[in-house]
């Protein structure tokens, strides 16, 4: 029976001064959700994991359990990083960077943190006994961490950059509290993807090479051009600084040289996990995400170099599941396919989950704006497609039938991801025998795309209005200089139409903006219809008609140049996504499920924070369900939920774990982590629903 939570209107103080929320669902099992971080800060105001808040810790990326301490893996100044990279894109002689931010400015009141960066991304640990946060790492200007796993007695990190010139590393810290890079590679922007599979730890990115004869001349008769090293990497049991390869860029087809390898949103393997036997891998893919498997080969099957046999299980070669996990062959017509893809394993079902790049829609939105207030003939139909096809393409997630190989849409899920404002899903996790799944919400970015009609101008308080005044003066002026023939009176003249316009195109009373949006492009059609039918109806041999059709054929030539400028495919556009982010919740939506069909819902505001557009953490303690937020605004969140059906006593790893049908084969870390076989690191398992300590 489908619950849906039903949420306490207010937010209430603990007598520890943390901030907590109470949920209850329909079964009667209530939840608390506790903010960890500066409880008392509400809104706009700072936290980033650390005492007094620090808006430049922004990601609270991967998180990961030794002992009492939590260490979480961050970003840092992500956003300002990202503002850059396309600054640098846009600025010219008469352009600074001064002058775009001041533009971003405009556009966001602040809400982006300028900085240059002068220090990569922090790990943070958080003790569960003592409530200290401390920073324990800082990484190089520019690197950043996407992955945090615990293994035996050490906690493994892995880098990320947008530059893939920079050095890539996995990096260790020790049960004495040292920090070690114990694999470094070039040529790739992440090595996030990891997994324990058969007792070992597996990460998964590029690795440098030589290349053999063989290789160099492969590459030279393939006319492919040079592939990204895709590398899927064992850990050696005695000695961490040595990864043995079980994959490299020849097992997985054309991946390799696709052109997304190479991009800052991409990484070469996104993601790992390990399901029935197998290791599954994800890859991204400007023709849909794909999915790989792979494990020793068996008798009979195609071994590698390395012993492997790898297949492609979903995407456009292996015949069953087609881009993107579309139904239809190369993808779904007139919709971004989703490019990037994840895998998870609850409950012995394998569970995998689309990612699409919000961003490279807001940045062209933004480009195009900007183009078209500077006197550029730029169409918003053009500049707005992208973001129109991504909200009309809703976040999905797959379940795999193990007997027919096809990963099967869980529809449920696709029903609440449709009409929001989710660009992907985020994260999964499980705690207490259920299924977390969080996402990413784009709402905050479209709504300063949106502002001067979504209703955020109206609902701004007088001091914000007062500030946003001054940063469109700012803009004004700064447009008013790039481009010479513009008086600033002029430009201030061009955004005031703009304003106008938007003013008019607000639907009447019973009117939707589509059905506004419809009747603007009859309206114009059906001019233009008429008059040509009067211009098929004159003969044109009298001096009457002949004025009459030249008349006519100027004012439909008018019209359609009126058509041209208001381009009534771009106000469709731009209507649409008014109206869904309008009429969204923003910031992070989180769910759980116990089967993949019914779904509860605990947020879509972002735990009432709009500038928590992500959920990309979770983690599994004694105490609770530990989950990070990214907010690139005023700093990442952390918050534990807590079932309270086990009020009377500790819900603890084992609890979950006795549920799992397979327990009685397997071996648990206490933060779940799935052995096949009895595990050679040394530590606390579960096994049989009790705890083994192996020496």
């Amino acid at each position: 029976m489908k619950q849906t939570i039903l949420w306490v209107l207010a937010a209430i103080l603990t007598l520890s001064g943390a901030m907590s929320a109470v949920a209850q669902t329909s079964d009667g099992a209530a939840y608390t959700i506790t903010r960890i971080s500066n409880p008392d800060c509400g809104e706009r105001q700072p936290d980033g994991l650390v005492p007094g808040g620090d808006r430049e810790n922004s990601y609270a990326w991967r998180m990961a359990l030794r002992g009492d301490e939590i260490y979480i893996a961050t970003a840092r100044n992500i956003a300002s990083v990202l503002v850059n990279m396309y600054g640098a894109r846009m600025t010219s002689d008469h352009l600074t960077m001064d002058d775009f931010w001041a533009l971003i400015d405009a556009v966001d009141n602040g809400d982006i943190l300028r900085n240059d960066a002068n220090e990569g991304a922090n790990i943070i640990s958080y003790n569960r006994t003592t409530g200290e946060f401390r920073v324990v790492y800082t990484a190089e200007n520019g690197i950043y961490f996407r992955s945090a796993v615990t293994f035996g007695d050490n906690v493994y990190f892995g880098s990320y950059s947008a530059n893939p010139d920079a050095e890539q590393y996995i990096l260790r810290l020790d049960s004495e509290g040292e920090f070690t890079k114990v694999f470094t590679t070039h040529g790739s922007v992440s090595m996030r993807a990891n997994c324990v599979y058969d007792d070992h730890l597996f990460f998964a990115g590029v690795e440098e090479r030589e290349l053999t004869i063989e290789e160099m001349l492969e590459m030279l008769f393939s006319g492919k051009g040079t592939p990204t090293y895709m590398a899927v990497l064992r850990k050696s049991v005695d000695d961490d600084t040595v990864w043995e390869r079980v994959a490299d860029y020849r097992d997985f087809g054309d991946l390799p040289y696709d052109n997304i390898m190479s991009s800052w949103a991409g990484s070469p393997i996104w993601e790992l996990a390990s399901h029935a036997g197998y290791i599954y891998a994800t890859a991204p893919s400007t023709a849909g995400f794909v999915i790989w498997r792979g494990h020793p080969a068996a008798d009979g099957e195609q071994a590698n170099d390395y012993g492997w046999h790898w297949e492609e299980v979903a995407g456009l070669n292996n015949g069953i599941n087609n881009p993107g996990l579309s139904s239809v062959a190369g993808g779904e017509p007139s919709t971004m396919r989703s490019l990037i893809g994840s895998v998870f394993e609850y409950q012995g079902r394998l569970y995998a989950y689309n990612f699409d790049h919000s961003f490279g829609g807001e940045a062209a939105a933004f480009a195009g704006i900007m183009q078209k207030l500077g006197g550029q003939n730029v169409k918003a139909n053009d500049y707005l497609e992208y973001i129109y096809n991504t909200l009309h393409n809703p976040q999905k997630i797959w379940r795999l039938d193990d007997e027919t190989g096809r990963f099967e849409e869980c529809t449920e899920f696709t029903r609440l991801m449709e009409g929001t404002t989710n660009e992907y899903v985020w994260r999964m996790g499980e705690y207490d025998g259920q299924l977390y799944i969080a996402t990413m919400d784009a709402g905050i970015f479209y709504g300063y795309l949106t502002q001067l009609t979504n209703g955020s101008l109206i609902n701004m308080s007088a001091e914000e209005l007062q500030t946003k005044v001054q940063y469109i003066a700012n803009a004004i002026s700064i447009l008013a200089r790039v481009k010479a023939n513009n008086t600033k009176d002029e430009l201030q003249t061009k955004l005031e139409t703009l304003k106008g316009l938007l003013a008019i195109l607000q639907p009447g009373d019973g009117e939707s903006e589509a059905e506004l949006a419809e009747k603007i492009g009859t309206l114009v059609e059906t001019a233009k219809l008429l008059i040509q039918a009067k211009l098929d109806a004159m003969d044109g041999e009298t001096l009457l008609d002949k004025l009459l059709i030249e008349a006519l054929t100027k004012a439909k030539e008018h019209i359609e140049d009126l058509a041209d400028r208001i381009d009534v495919e771009g106000v469709k556009k731009y209507l649409y996504i008014n109206n869904i982010v309008k009429n969204s919740e923003w910031g992070f939506d989180l769910y759980r499920t116990t089967d993949g069909e019914t779904f509860e819902t605990i947020t879509t505001s972002g735990m009432g924070d709009k500038y928590n557009y992500g959920c990309p953490s979770f983690l599994a303690t004694d105490e609770g369900l530990y989950f990070g937020t990214c907010n690139p605004f005023y700093g990442a969140q952390l918050y534990l939920l807590t079932n309270n059906q086990h009020a009377s006593k500790v819900v603890t790893s084992i609890d979950s774990l006795a549920a799992r049908r397979d327990l009685d084969n397997c071996y648990y870390t206490t933060s779940g982590q799935k052995f096949n076989h009895r595990p050679t690191a040394k530590g606390i398992y579960i096994h049989g629903g009790k705890k083994v300590v192996i020496k």
